[in-house]
């Protein structure tokens, strides 16, 4: 329907011979405090074309009325009724919407002409919204960059001050946003952009197609779906999609490619929702798109645009992801209002898992289009005059509450996976309480702040690593690990793991011995063991060289530093690359890192084979605490003032260097007809030829390693998390397992934890265990090992009692977490048993007598849909799945550790 930006009146002179604006990092580890791999991208200044002025982000939707019919009573349409409805002539769509309704796309039919096609139904039009963004005044400028770090030199068109920014370099210390999901609810997104390869989400459970494998009620929606025009089409290709691209940049525009900007998580993945095009947007479908998300698997919400209406449907779709754990952020409108007394929604809604952000300049004074509220808006981030994407393939400045928004999305981001077990309103106070304050912003939010990201990263600097030694001949390997930081005095610990990739997937390295400062201790079923290092007055610096014997492979070495039983910061991982894959060259364009690595994938995700699910994380169903946050009053209902363009001042925009979108070669399969082409850009390689995954979802738990044959059980070593040697689980089947036991502890941790009964438990899960303190936290919860929540059924200041969930047989630390997401560990709390083969039936006949010893492992190569259990490496190794080494690829990969590097943060 709309045209592209170049088709609405530009004008061009006086660009480089190329039409493309070349990226180079110029930002040293001098003002970063990072090396070159975390450096902010800038531009060559002899490279920038003369800018060119766009008026707007296109047309205001796509021509069609969309109204919403229910049945006034409460009910569900039936599928007769939306069959009907779907049937009737001028109608383009028509899609069921989650409180039962359905929102109808039409050529301007009225609401009359659908009540007869539904008697007795109620029709109303369709709330539009519009999108957040707005003017800015100058077209040139000479280098961008402030939000991310502001050096007070890096805003050539406006008064800039030096840190009035998000602080991101500081932040990406503690991760860059990898293994999280983002839901960009917006006009569609250019998933061919130079700066978003490499970004856009893959449902792990449908491939493309017409085919509804997850049974979602939506045929092929493999990368998210296009609830405006009821399609897959996430670009939106029947109309504008410029708004949503570069809202996907801000929030994950890839880092330390070469070309561009970097978004605030720039290893993210982009989940891309459509509900709307151009300038406008459907409220409804924006609170259809919302649940799509929670239920997906995203992390995040953003929802850059604002309407009059939808109240109902929009708090419903912003609870229900509230159930999921999922934060939903939004626009504060640009109407230079005070949302306290003028409503917008969904910025006006009070909803513990919602964040309303207001738009700041380069010099931290608000920006004058900016909508306010001491108790409605929650903080203000960059607004004004921020470099984005273009749908083009170029770029542009862009003012607007719209690009602010996303910036905190993407914050979210990075603090979900540094917090993954806290609920959504846990998640908001920890954000909150790393705002700046800003005297321009008092009594204007609720924070009296602006966004920062520096409390984020200094907690992550209390412990850094650095690997060297990292290729070696097959033998006695013997990396070597410096761990250097701020960590305040206690008794250490540092817990080790090995992986191994194996048909393409990276499994853990299971009953591996590993020595250090002349220990031995073999890894249990996750890979890992834990080795004391004593207590020290503070962390400062030690080197650690472990040593292993190890055979031809590509490895991976993590290292989770533990003080008192809890670890500091995040686990960080590099890749131990062993005999010929010592010799195998790195992935170009890599080089060596000396800060935590935020490279992101080159290419573009590709499409999984039909049937083939790809790996994603899966959706949270934590529980949601009561919230610590700050109390903000209940919108006051429906305002007078409709957000559309009269309040709503329109962008100029100078877009540099736009990029051919024609893909430079064939992609890996070409799209089921219908589908669109989700064309790579330009340069960039196909997906190499390394052996793919085999079927089914990559993250899935381990469960019983019944019918696979093990090696017998080793003694286990000292206790330490996850140190001793799992139990070899028997053959699924029989009896039940000898389960009991009671195991004290010395009051370990803030909860000053002292035992743990039973100790003994059914690999089935299901076991009642109870778990005794003297400061046990209101509201715990319980994880076993690194991945399996417990279900609480009771808990007091002196007890918490929780069911098992099912496990692979083995050891297991459990986590007892507060709501603060601070946590009390019991090493090796919980032994998981299988239960114990029954006696065989009456045999059947057989030509050949059965063996009467155990079978050697039948070498297997790689992980099989069938056998789900421990496999046999290459080199004789027992490999087990796992979900934390399984979501290291392939970004490990891409670490350069042939000299040294601070790894990859997990």
């Amino acid at each position: 329907m709309g045209t592209s930006p170049h088709q609405r009146g530009r004008t061009t002179a006086g660009t480089t011979a190329s039409g493309r604006v070349k990226a180079v990092a110029v930002l040293a580890a001098a003002v970063t405090g990072f090396g070159v791999a975390a450096a902010v991208d800038a531009l060559a200044l002899q490279d920038l074309p003369t800018a060119v002025t766009a008026a707007d982000f296109g047309p205001a939707g796509d021509g069609l009325t969309r109204l919403v019919v229910s049945t006034g009573t409460g009910g569900q349409l039936s599928d007769e009724q939306l069959a009907a409805l779907q049937a009737t002539p001028r109608v383009v769509s028509a899609q069921r919407l989650f409180d039962g309704s359905a929102l109808v796309a039409t050529e301007g039919l009225t609401p009359g002409d659908l009540t007869a096609v539904v008697p007795g139904a109620q029709v109303v039009v369709s709330e539009p919204g519009t999108v957040a963004a707005t003017t800015i005044s100058d077209p040139y400028w000479s280098r961008y960059g402030y939000n991310l770090l502001n050096t007070g030199t890096n805003s050539q068109t406006k008064p800039a001050v030096a840190g009035a920014d998000v602080g991101a370099p500081t932040g990406w210390q503690a991760g860059t946003g990898r293994g999280t999901v983002v839901a960009v609810v917006d006009s569609g997104m250019m998933v061919n952009h130079p700066d978003l390869a490499g970004s856009l989400w893959t449902n792990p459970n449908e491939a493309c197609g017409s085919v509804d494998t997850d049974r979602d009620g939506l045929a092929g929606d493999c990368h998210g779906w296009n609830f405006y025009a009821n399609t897959a089409d996430v670009t939106n290709g029947g109309g504008d999609n410029s708004h949503g691209t570069s809202v996907a940049g801000a929030v994950g525009a890839r880092a330390g490619n070469g070309t561009g900007t970097a978004g605030v998580a720039p290893d993210v993945t982009i989940m891309p929702l459509v509900v709307g095009s151009g300038q406008s947007v459907d409220v409804y479908a924006g609170a259809q798109a919302i649940r799509y998300a929670a239920d997906h698997g995203a992390d995040v919400v953003n929802a850059s645009w604002g309407g009059n209406g939808g109240v109902q449907i929009l708090t419903d779709a912003i609870r229900y992801a509230n159930s999921k754990g999922v934060v939903v952020v939004v626009a504060a409108g640009n109407d230079a209002n005070n949302r306290d007394a003028v409503p917008m929604y969904p910025a006006s809604l009070d909803l513990e898992n919602m964040v309303t952000v207001g738009a700041s300049t380069p010099s931290d004074t608000m920006a004058g289009f900016s909508a306010y509220g001491a108790r409605t808006v929650d903080l203000f981030a960059p607004g004004d005059l921020v470099f984005a994407p273009l749908n083009d393939g170029g770029y542009f400045l862009v003012s607007g509450t719209s690009i602010a928004s996303p910036q905190v999305a993407a914050a979210f981001a990075l603090y979900r996976a540094q917090y993954p077990d806290v609920t959504a309103a846990e998640l908001k106070a920890k954000l909150f309480a790393d705002t700046q304050p800003v005297s321009a912003f008092a009594g204007r939010s609720v924070t009296g702040g602006r966004l920062s990201l520096t409390a984020l990263g200094n907690a992550a600097a209390e412990v850094r690593y650095t690997f060297t030694r990292m290729t070696a001949e097959a033998g006695v390997v013997s990396p070597q690990l410096a761990v250097s930081g701020t960590a305040s005095a206690g008794d250490y610990a540092v817990t080790l793991g090995l992986g191994m990739e194996n048909a393409g997937e990276v499994m853990a390295v299971a009953d591996q011995a590993l020595t250090l400062n002349g220990t031995t201790l073999r890894t249990g079923e996750d890979g890992q063991a834990t080795f004391a290092l004593g207590g020290r007055p503070s962390l400062g610096s030690l080197v650690l060289s472990p040593t292993a014997e190890l055979t031809d492979g590509r490895y991976v070495l993590l290292a989770q530093l533990r003080r008192d039983g809890v670890p500091v910061g995040r686990p960080y991982a590099a890749p131990l690359l062993v005999g010929a894959a010592a010799a195998t060259p790195p992935p170009a364009g890599t080089g060596p890192s000396t800060g935590p690595s935020t490279a992101p994938s080159a290419a573009p995700t590709v499409s999984p084979a039909p049937g083939v699910p790809a790996p994603t994380t899966a959706p949270r169903t934590t529980t949601p605490a009561t919230p610590t946050t700050s109390p903000r009053p209940t919108a006051s209902g429906p305002g007078s003032v409709a957000p559309t363009s009269p309040g709503y001042p329109t962008p100029a925009v100078p877009p540099v260097g736009a990029a051919p979108t024609t893909g430079a070669g064939p992609t890996s399969a070409a799209p089921p007809s219908g589908v669109p082409a989700l064309t790579r850009a330009p340069g960039v390689p196909t997906t190499s030829a390394a052996p793919s995954a085999p079927a089914g979802p990559t993250s899935a738990r381990p469960t019983s390693s019944s019918g696979v044959p093990q090696p017998p059980a080793t003694a286990a070593p000292t206790p330490g998390p996850s140190t001793s040697t799992p139990t070899t689980a028997p053959p699924s089947g029989g009896t039940a397992p000898d389960t009991g036991g009671v195991k004290t502890y010395p009051q370990v941790g803030a909860a000053r934890l002292t035992s743990i009964s039973p100790t003994r438990v059914d690999a089935a899960g299901g076991t009642r265990v109870t778990i005794t303190g003297g400061a046990v936290p209101a509201g715990a919860r319980v994880r076993v090992g690194l991945t399996a929540p417990a279900t609480v059924t009771s808990a007091s200041s002196s007890q918490v009692v929780f069911t098992t969930p099912k496990l692979v047989a083995g050891t297991y630390d459990v986590y007892v977490f507060a709501p603060d997401g601070t946590s009390s560990v019991l090493t090796a709390g919980l032994t998981y048993l299988s239960s114990t083969p029954a006696p065989p039936a009456t045999p059947a006949p057989t030509a050949t007598p059965a063996p009467t010893a155990t079978p050697a492992p039948t070498t297997q190569p790689g992980p099989s849909a069938t056998a789900p259990g421990p496999v046999v490496g290459p080199g004789g190794q027992r490999l087990v799945r796992s979900p934390l080494f399984a979501s290291l690829a392939p970004a490990v990969w891409k670490v350069n550790c042939s000299s040294a590097c601070s790894g990859l943060a997990v």
